[in-house]
């Protein structure tokens, strides 16, 4: 949430810095209020035209450009205080992609071609469908040294498919975001694999439905 905090941060600016190329005569309370009704126009569409989990996000990005132009009517008649404004944003935004950039954990999603081939995480497949009761995670060690997750959803789930929507490291812990929904999947156990290039000591796999997956033996 706090990079997309700082994206509408950024989009403000752009927005306030746009109001000089059209409107060079306008005085610092009409660019205030040109970039608040674009927050606000935002936010309207977050909860009215995308609404629900999937607006959220937009919210966030709106909440960043009403900050910028409470910021621009406080500092509205110092420069100088705009520029360190300007300056922190920018800043911050650079430092955190640094930040993001250097703790990034590298994943892709396994094809499901690569489940026969014989070795131990094709056998931990054949398992799941042979016993699709089978609900949760199991790690393993795959071709040059990189890590894997297979995750399955159980019976109870037959007919989704897995969707990964983010993978993040927290100190210690590796946070995996998915999400479920159906698509007349023939599988008897929903199962997606999750290449990685290093694991951590924790793993929390969970659903945008509220479900969290526990390692199973």
């Amino acid at each position: 949430m706090f990079i997309l905090f700082l994206s509408g941060l950024v989009l403000g600016l752009v927005i306030h810095a746009v109001t000089y190329l059209f409107r060079k005569r306008w005085g610092d309370r009409q660019r205030a209020m040109v970039v608040g009704i674009s927050g606000a126009v935002l936010f309207m569409v977050s909860i009215t035209v995308i609404g629900g989990f999937a607006g959220m996000p937009f919210g966030v990005i709106s909440a960043g450009i009403f900050s910028v132009a409470i910021l621009m009517v406080i500092f509205k008649n110092n420069t100088l205080w705009k520029k360190v404004v300007y300056t922190s944003v920018i800043t911050t935004v650079l430092g955190y992609s640094v930040f993001l950039y250097f703790t990034q954990t590298d994943y892709w999603v396994i094809k499901k071609s690569q489940y026969y081939l014989g070795d131990e995480v094709g056998a931990h497949f054949q398992k799941l469908q042979e016993n699709p009761t089978i609900e949760g995670y199991k790690t393993f060690t795959i071709s040059e040294g990189n890590k894997s997750i297979i995750l399955s959803l159980g019976e109870e789930m037959a007919g989704n498919d897995i969707e990964v929507l983010d993978v993040e490291e927290q100190s210690n812990t590796i946070i995996v975001k998915i999400r479920s929904y159906y698509n007349q999947s023939s599988e008897k156990n929903p199962v997606i694999g999750i290449g990685l290039d290093r694991l951590k000591e924790n793993i929390v796999i969970m659903d945008t439905n509220g479900t969290v997956y526990e390692e199973v033996n």
